[in-house]
């Protein structure tokens, strides 16, 4: 197959090999794949959180006005089968033991360029090529005869690919919390959540990565920050003051001394699928209810409300309950919103003076709120 070669200097990090390099910007565009939105179920891209409009206007803005500009480099990806470096050792200067080598990387043509880190950059360069093709035009003139610092990684597997995405993101602006959570997979909860969304009817296409909260209208019920700390909640309560502490304690249940990988995977597997059979959800699940009517009618979509019934079904096990039961109980619970905006009492809704404030009608947040309103749900099933 016929063949680009770019000059490139190769190095290894983590155990695979990387290159350093630089194209002019109006070539690299032409080289790049439009990035998908990250949804680690479909993993044949590994995806990308969605582009900020502001932020590439900005680098846009940026670029036509500055002469002497300078962006830091992207980080695109190839795999094995479409890239080869073919080193060219210097006489007096290259040695075996050198960790970075001199040479020409062999790109198939027709060949695709994934963007790891960079999506911003790459998105303005396009937005310019694409908006200002005047000959004599001095921005294209300026990246013409400017280079794009790249770093290229050699890797097939777009989970990888992914992992190495939220690890940069650590020393960068962070992305949402549900996107940098669903992408890091060196924490065993995120692994077994993201499992577990193509396994059970709730979850399937119903996970929003990219925001930590759906909009009104959204067909998400839950954001992957949620799903995570509902999922934690249910396997060790409310004990845990910080998120680290929290986190050591789930992922604890998965590996290390005294897990049981899967009785907490059952776990999860028997309140997500019993809480998907609740009417409420069951109605969204055969498609009779749209996620955004659940939404508007019941106070079930709030975060609030589902720690507090993870959190209720957790105390209701230490009580001898089986998972499944304790949320099937919850079934005859008044989930409903209730229309009133002040004045609010118990025979409104169980969630007022807890989770509703009586005067305004609105969720009230923090821990106390939902640690009440579990305590209420805790007693409503022991009734039963």
């Amino acid at each position: 197959m016929p063949k680009i070669h770019i000059p490139a200097i190769s190095y290894r990090q983590g155990g695979r090999q990387m290159l350093v390099t630089a194209m002019s910007p109006t070539d690299l565009v032409r080289m790049v794949r439009k990035p998908e939105a990250w949804d680690p179920v479909k993993t044949t891209q590994h995806g990308n959180r969605p582009r900020d409009k502001a932020h590439l206007q900005g680098i846009v803005k940026y670029l036509e006005e500055e002469e002497h500009f300078v962006l830091g480099a992207a980080v695109l990806y190839l795999t094995q089968r479409e890239a080869e470096f073919k080193p060219m050792p210097i006489d007096g200067v290259s040695t075996d033991k050198d960790a970075a080598s001199i040479g020409t990387l062999a790109v198939d043509i027709g060949a695709l360029f994934d963007i790891g880190d960079g999506q911003h950059r790459i998105g303005a360069y396009e937005h310019i090529v694409q908006n200002r093709d005047e000959d004599g035009d001095l921005v294209i003139e300026r990246l013409r005869e400017s280079g794009q610092p790249l770093i290229i990684v050699i890797e097939d597997d777009p989970r990888r690919r992914a992992q190495d995405f939220a690890d940069l993101q650590r020393n960068v602006k962070a992305p949402t919390t549900s996107l940098g959570q669903s992408m890091d997979r060196r924490q065993p909860i995120n692994r077994e959540l993201n499992d577990l969304f193509d396994a059970v009817p709730v979850l399937i296409d119903r996970v929003e990565y990219q925001k930590d909260n759906p909009g009104k209208l959204s067909a998400k019920l839950f954001s992957f920050k949620t799903v995570r700390y509902v999922s934690g909640l249910l396997l060790v309560g409310n004990g845990y003051r910080s998120p680290a502490t929290m986190d050591r304690a789930v992922n604890g249940r998965f590996e290390g001394p005294g897990a049981d990988p899967e009785k907490a995977r059952q776990e999860l597997v028997e309140f997500w699928t019993a809480l998907g059979e609740l009417t409420p959800f069951a109605d969204v699940v055969d498609d009779s209810v749209k996620a955004y009517e659940l939404r508007q009618d019941t106070y079930l979509l709030s975060a609030g409300v589902l720690y507090a019934v993870a959190m209720a079904v957790y105390l209701l096990q230490k009580d001898g309950l089986a998972v499944t039961e304790a949320v099937k109980a919850m079934d005859s619970f008044n989930f409903r919103r209730t229309k009133k905006a002040k004045d609010i009492t118990t025979a409104d809704t169980p969630f007022a003076g807890n989770l509703i404030d009586t005067e305004t009608g609105k969720l009230v947040a923090g821990r106390t709120a939902w640690e009440t309103a579990a305590e209420v749900l805790q007693a409503h099933v022991a009734g039963r």
